[in-house]
């Protein structure tokens, strides 16, 4: 019998769930079996448990919703731009923050997590989402004097949510299911300046 052809996508998505239900200390027999193949087909692949922990789990180089905000902003309502940027944000912690916690659990601290990035991935989000406040101030559809402090902010409020609740668990504070939408409110109507006006087209 040929032995089985696997994918690396196959065998980091395998990995990660592996390491997320079980933890750190997972056998590699275990994430072969559930991949259908030897633990020697799996260390061909990646030499060590450490390396596919690191690939499976370290953050990307580049977080999926930076995309959008490096094209924008576009012509839309800059509220339903903001919504559409906390999503993305909120998505990416919620896959990523458990999947730190693994690393952290195994003894891996955060430079080496981010060893292989040229530009650690929370720095290049960071200045990816003030570039996109600048614009949004020098278009003059928001008043953004501080991009910076308003982009720490931004990721701020997404970031503590979540960590909070990986956390404290059950006992992290509850927030209501129109959290982005109330965060959108509160960002909106501290930038807003004259661009509030609906006439602005960009009335919440």
């Amino acid at each position: 019998m040929r032995p089985r052809q696997f994918t690396d996508d196959e065998l980091l998505e395998t990995a990660r769930r592996c390491f997320l239900e079980h933890g750190p200390g997972v056998a590699t027999s275990v994430i072969a079996g559930e991949l259908g193949v030897s633990q020697a087909a799996l260390f061909r692949r990646c030499k060590t448990k450490q390396a596919l922990m690191l690939q499976a789990l370290a953050p990307p180089s580049r977080p999926p919703w930076l995309a959008g905000v490096e094209q924008g902003p576009d012509e839309r309502p800059v509220p339903a731009q903001l919504r559409e940027v906390l999503e993305g944000i909120d998505s990416f912690f919620e896959r990523m923050l458990p999947a730190i916690a693994v690393l952290r659990a195994a003894g891996m601290e955060p430079e080496q997590m981010l060893r292989k990035h040229e530009l650690p991935p929370p720095l290049l989000a960071h200045r990816t989402l003030t570039e996109w406040f600048r614009r949004l101030h020098e278009q003059g559809r928001a008043h953004v004097p501080q991009p910076q402090s308003t982009a720490m902010a931004f990721l701020g409020a997404i970031h503590a949510r979540h960590m909070l609740r990986h956390m404290l668990g059950e006992h992290s504070p509850r927030t209501e299911p129109c959290f982005l939408d109330n965060l959108v409110d509160v960002f909106w109507s501290g930038i807003a300046g004259r661009a509030s006006d609906p006439a602005a087209g960009d009335s919440p």
